[in-house]
Order: C-alpha cells, then structure tokens, then sequence
C-alpha cells in the first residue's frame, strides 16, 4: 500500500491510505489493523525496534519501545476520524510524528486486515445491508445508521476460526492439486527420461560410426604420407637424372638429354625391346629416330647412339632396359 522511503511517520499512515484509495474504507481498515494487532500479541508486548521505533532528540536511549497495545490503541483513534496526537511508550508520551514504522511491516499487516475484512464481509453481511457494504466498498454510510450498527471484524475470534476452517479446506484443494501436478510431472519427467536413453543410444552409435570414419580417415593419411615419404626417396635417387635432362642446367649435354629420350621413345620408357620387335638394328633405329627430329645424322652421331644405345643382352655396355614386352 505504501512506496518509497522505507520507514513512514505513524502520523500520516491514515492520510496516506486516504490519498492511496486502498482496497476498503480507510476507517474500516485503521479498526481491522487494531483488532489485528491485538491477536498478533499480548497487550503489553514490545514490538521489534526494526518494524516500529519513536526517535526523540533528547532521549538517552535512542530509540523507545512501543507494545502491541499502545499501537492498536493508536489505530481504533485512526477508525474515528480523529487519530491521537500522541502515543505512549516506555518512557511516556511522545508525539505521532515521532514514530516511525518500517513501511514493508506496515503494508504486510495492512494486507492481512484487508483480507479479514473482506472475508468477513462475504462470511456475515446479509445482501441487503447497505452500510456494512458501503464500509467495506470504501464509501461513506449514512451517520444516523452507522450509530446503530457496529462494523464487524474479521479478528474477531468466531470469524477466525471459519477462516481457518476456509483456508484449511483450502489447503486441502491445494494439497490435492499439487499432488495431481506432482504425478504429472513425474510422468513427465519419466517420458523425458525415457527419451534422454534414447537420444544417448543414438548419439552413441553415432560417436562409434564417426570414431570408425575417423580410424579409416587416420589409415588413409599414413598411407599417403608412406607413398609420399616412398616418392620422396625416389626422386632424391633420381635428382641426378632429373638435373641430367633438365635444360636450363648449364651442365646438362645436348647430346645426353638426346640419347636419353631417344633411348626412352624406342623403347617407351624401358618395356619393350625394339629391335626384336622390328627386326631391326639399333643403329638403323637410333638413324630414323634423330632424321625424324632433326635432319638426316652424320656416320659418327648413329654409332655413339648405337654404342649408348645398346644394352648388354645384344652388346655389353650401353643403357639397359628393365624388361622386354611379352609376346602373344
């Protein structure tokens, strides 16, 4: 009911209800909050210096204590329209204005008398009763029948115990309610449960499939990485050869880088023997070889290519092949 600072003058909890509209009849509620008070403890019992404390300048102590009483007396003043000027405590009376009540204990109390008076209302006024109405609705009764008529209270002990009884059959709903929920959700969990195994079934067989891809993926690369170490010792083995017939080394020969492609055309790379195959002389073939690539050869350039040219099952010396084709 009440916002910001968090302590409020007792003095202006009535004016501020008046100015806040509260839910029934401000005067209603000053008297539901003394009868509210006077259940909460006994008369004589101080309450808590943090919900309620006066502040004189010229006190030893501070703070004064205020009982439960004083403070319901203070609020039946409220409900006649004439809230005392002063309230007594332990070290007499001092000003209204001089007390402060914590505004989150006050609103909580408020909350409570509101609910009794309400409650009350619906438990006890017949339909045709305007004034109890009217009261409780937050708007002014006629004087001469409020003279007449005293406001009901929802402290009052029989409407506590029928509110008791209330919030007890209520309880029991509830009670009833949260059991129903609770074998929801636990039917709920256990199909969730149920759907958790299976999702980790199947992440599972899916973490085997990828750990299998990824072993076959692992021998794939060691395989490459063998062939391309093998490839690598074999071009170290052959950088020599490779340099031989490179043009653009100053100490490749002509006539080297020559012989050998003439010597790998004739016999495509080493495979077949092309003087069994033709039924023709080295020579003749290293000379129709040079002709077709460069004009008829001199007598000495066919015999160096006939010399380098033959291998040693026809002649000892001279470049080798690795096999000859087979027949048939």
């Amino acid at each position: 009911m009440f916002t910001g600072f968090e302590h409020i003058p007792l003095d202006k909890i009535a004016r501020e209800w008046d100015d806040g509209h509260p839910p029934i009849n401000p005067y209603l509620l000053a008297s539901e909050m003394a009868a509210l008070l006077r259940t909460l403890a006994p008369a004589d019992y101080p309450i808590e210096k943090t919900h309620v404390s006066a502040i004189l300048s010229n006190s030893a102590h501070g703070r004064e204590g205020i009982t439960y009483g004083e403070l319901a007396t203070y609020f039946d003043s409220a409900s006649q329209d004439k809230a005392a000027a002063t309230i007594t405590t332990s070290s007499g009376a001092i000003p209204a204005a001089s007390v402060l009540i914590s505004r989150q204990w006050v609103n909580a109390l408020a909350n409570e008398a509101t609910k009794r008076a309400t409650q009350v209302a619906g438990l006890a006024f017949p339909a045709n009763d305007s004034f109890n109405v009217a009261m409780v609705a937050n708007a002014s009764p006629i004087a001469s029948y409020a003279e007449q008529l005293p406001i009901l209270s929802g402290s009052e002990p029989g409407y506590l115990n029928m509110r008791e009884a209330h919030l007890r059959r209520k309880g029991e709903s509830s009670a009833a309610e949260q059991l129903d929920a609770e074998r929801t959700a636990r039917q709920r969990a256990e199909r969730s449960e149920a759907d958790k195994e299976a999702i980790i079934v199947a992440l599972k067989a899916q973490l085997q499939r990828v750990h299998w891809e990824c072993e076959g993926l692992r021998q794939e690369f060691n395989k490459s990485e063998r062939e391309r170490v093998k490839l690598a010792e074999q071009l170290c083995e052959h950088a020599g050869i490779i340099e031989f017939m490179n043009p653009d080394n100053p100490l490749s020969p002509v006539e080297g880088r020559r012989g050998v492609s003439a010597w790998c055309e004739l016999t495509e790379n080493g495979t077949f023997d092309p003087v069994a195959e033709n039924g023709v002389g080295m020579g003749e073939l290293a000379r129709r070889w040079w002709k077709d690539r460069f004009g008829e050869p001199a007598g000495a350039v066919v015999r160096h290519l006939r010399w380098a040219l033959t291998w040693p099952a026809r002649k000892k010396g001279g470049m080798v092949a690795k096999r000859q084709r087979e027949k048939g």
